[in-house]
């Protein structure tokens, strides 16, 4: 598979959804213009031609075997023991099964505001089937992570070793946090707010719906970055992203603003700029996006919004924050700036860029659970794990390694790391449906049923009890988007 068919089928991927979205949720004519705009911006893809690598079949056969395993391993359907965060993945599916697009809580007259792309396309075929097909969803996700992860494997130069490392790595936070708690320090706690880097493999287990986007659009960013040398055209590829998960978008558009600016302000100047080239590239994708922009912007305003140090006493924060994040920054940094040194993986000022935008958004919370930097952090993680494993690729292939002492510090630590998480997360290979047929026991963990909600507002507020959480998939009332968008009034 060439890199430019697995970029149309990525493409293809996202834009379904958006597809669908723009029919469910926009009236006339906005729709009709979504559906047009898309379809053309689709067309132009498919007449891009791009030969520069290809995956070879030894390594398509591997990742179909690495993405089911992704796929068992991440709870969908009860494969195995599933996080909690499936009680919602799984309501979400049925309530876009069961009832009318666009989304509507008849019970608090609102309309939902939320990125419902993972879940629109089985939705939308359980509907013509006249019935919920999970299997669907499983499938669905399946090639999902393919998609993914063949990016993934392209950018480490087809190395599957480095692969199943990039699903493991993580910072050390989570790791410090358990033995302050194993030793009582409560003074350092891990706080709601989330401030650790966590890996690819446990982010997969709670948001399969976000990490699916992020995987496909930081592989299109760095493959247009490092090797077709062509950023403008990675912009329509972050805004599909938008409709599965807002915040992974967000990051993404920040890196390409950050391309956008090195290129055309800081070194070629704006005369560089082919006007054919922003209108196909920038002003049609953006007009197409607009609609969805503003369907976003008529989400209900968080209640729980701010910086860390508005929530907890500073004392507290500065410990916490150090704990979990300041120490995972440094040895991720002397590891990959060690490695840059010597096979120059990103420009310097790229890899400073990504440190930068990790930590404005590890300062601020939004959400419950500060969705900003648990989920925004995804694609900067992806795209720092991704420069370290091209590091050590090339390093193993060529025998060169760096020869300071910190780096080989930081790298043990890494891999200490890494072996821990295969350790704590050993539990799955028991807690699953195969393992109950063999053993001929039925699996001890808990599974959530499609069903057991009429839609996510009243998971929210009877399952998880949290009328908090509920609010936040609440739309605002009288918005511009109920107005004047909206398919229908209530």
């Amino acid at each position: 598979m060439s890199a430019g068919l697995l970029r149309k089928c990525c493409i293809f991927y996202l834009l379904l959804p958006n597809l669908l979205f723009g029919i469910g949720w926009f009236r006339q004519p906005y729709s009709a213009l979504l559906t047009i705009g898309f379809g053309y911006l689709l067309y132009l893809e498919f007449k891009k031609e791009d030969h520069t690598s290809s995956l070879t079949v030894n390594s398509l056969g591997f990742l179909s075997i690495f993405s089911i395993a992704c796929v068992f391993f991440c709870g969908i359907d009860g494969f195995s023991k599933p996080s909690f965060d499936w009680l919602a993945h799984n309501t979400k599916f049925y309530d876009l099964f069961q009832n009318d697009w666009p989304i509507y809580f008849p019970e608090v007259d609102r309309y939902a505001c939320y990125y419902y792309g993972y879940y629109l396309v089985p939705a939308f075929a359980s509907k013509i089937y006249g019935q919920l097909l999970p299997s669907v969803l499983v499938f669905w996700t399946f090639l999902g992570f393919f998609l993914g992860f063949a990016w993934m494997l392209l950018l480490v130069g087809q190395s599957r070793f480095m692969l199943v490392i990039f699903l493991l790595m993580r910072g050390v936070g989570q790791l410090v946090f358990s033995a302050f708690n194993l030793l009582n320090l409560s003074q350092i706690h891990a706080p709601i707010f989330n401030p650790a880097i966590r890996s690819v493999f446990e982010q997969s287990a709670f948001a399969p719906n976000q990490i699916i986007p992020s995987l496909i659009g930081s592989g299109i960013l760095l493959y247009d970055f490092m090797y077709r040398e062509k950023i403008d055209e990675t912009f329509f590829a972050v805004i599909l992203v938008f409709i599965w998960g807002v915040f992974p978008a967000l990051s993404l558009l920040a890196v390409c603003g950050a391309l956008f600016i090195h290129k055309y302000i800081l070194n070629d100047g704006w005369r560089a700029i082919d006007r054919r080239m922003v209108v196909v590239s920038y002003i049609i994708p953006g007009l197409v996006f607009l609609p969805i922009f503003t369907y976003f912007l008529s989400s209900q305003t968080l209640a729980i919004q701010g910086f860390l140090w508005e929530f907890e006493f500073a004392e507290h924060v500065l410990l916490s924050y150090a704990a979990g994040l300041l120490i995972d920054f440094t040895v991720f940094y002397i590891v990959i700036i060690s490695l840059n040194r010597i096979f120059q993986i990103f420009p310097t000022w790229f890899i400073h860029t990504i440190f930068g935008l990790l930590f404005a958004l590890s300062t601020y919370r939004m959400g419950i659970y500060n969705d900003l930097f648990f989920r925004g952090s995804i694609p900067l993680c992806i795209i720092l794990f991704i420069g370290i494993l091209k590091g050590f690729e090339t390093g193993i292939r060529t025998r060169q390694f760096p020869k300071q002492k910190s780096f080989y510090i930081a790298s043990s630590l890494l891999l200490f790391l890494i072996i821990s998480l295969i350790f704590v997360k050993s539990n799955l290979l028991r807690e699953n449906k195969i393992a109950s047929r063999i053993t001929g026991q039925k699996g001890h963990y808990r599974t959530f049923g499609y069903t057991d909600y009429p839609n996510i507002y009243q998971a929210l507020l009877r399952g998880y009890k949290d009328p908090v959480g509920a609010k936040q998939y609440l739309g605002a009332s009288d918005s511009v988007y109920e107005r004047y968008l909206s398919r229908r009034h209530h």
